[in-house]
């Protein structure tokens, strides 16, 4: 009966020194933290490029825009808003996002006696999509000094036919893993909105010329 009583306590005793498996027991322990951080990397990582590509398509265009010396065509519009799609990759932008080109140009008001902020034109990527922090193309008479008074990014007033091109761009954000991960860091219900304005190189470019065949990108 002793020896098997000491039999039975050696065993004990080895169990508490076999390590055998301890290896796999703490990496099953582990795997799932560092999944969870290689996740949250990977999504940190898709926000932040989103986010970059966002700035690029509003400076890209604003920029295309106002580097005309002469007026822009419903065609050039039209183009350089297929190339956002483009620019968008590897994120498929349409049809979610949209993009907003607002010219706005310094206009004397009589009534005033000032120089105004005024919308000579919009176009848009989608029709009745988001709505352009900038404002509305006037519409109620041909004459754009009929219009309200915008206000432009950081404050700007234009002088007397000075005129900027403003490129909103709205794209929102799929999320890869979970919502709540970057929903702090995304406003306007998971949006990117950037705004990026240049001055026109040349004179004030008061419309788009019509082409034939061509439609008009309204919003």
């Amino acid at each position: 009966m002793r020896t098997l009583i000491t039999k039975t306590l050696r065993k004990i005793r080895s169990l508490g020194k076999d390590t055998y498996g301890l290896a796999l027991i703490e990496f099953a322990y582990t795997l799932p933290i560092f999944v969870g951080f290689g996740m949250v990397g990977i999504e940190f990582t898709n926000v932040v490029l989103a986010h970059q590509k966002t700035e690029r398509i509003a400076s890209t265009l604003a920029d295309q825009v106002a580097s005309n010396q002469v007026q822009p065509t419903e065609r050039q519009i039209g183009d350089m808003f297929e190339a956002v799609e483009l620019i968008a990759k590897p994120f498929a932008f349409n049809p979610e996002g949209n993009v907003i080109l607002t010219a706005v140009i310094g206009v004397y008001d009589d009534d005033e006696n000032e120089v105004q902020n005024k919308i000579a034109w919009q176009r848009c990527v989608i029709e009745d999509s988001f709505e352009s922090e900038i404002g509305t193309q006037w519409s109620s008479t041909d004459d754009i000094a009929d219009g309200p008074e915008v206000d432009l990014p950081n404050e700007l007033d234009l002088g007397q036919n000075q005129m900027v091109i403003v490129s909103e761009v709205f794209f929102p954000y799929d999320e890869i893993i979970s919502e709540a991960l970057v929903s702090k860091f995304l406003s306007n219900n998971g949006t990117f909105h950037e705004v990026s304005t240049f001055r026109t190189r040349g004179a004030a470019m008061t419309n788009i010329t019509p082409v034939s065949g061509v439609d008009e990108h309204v919003c």
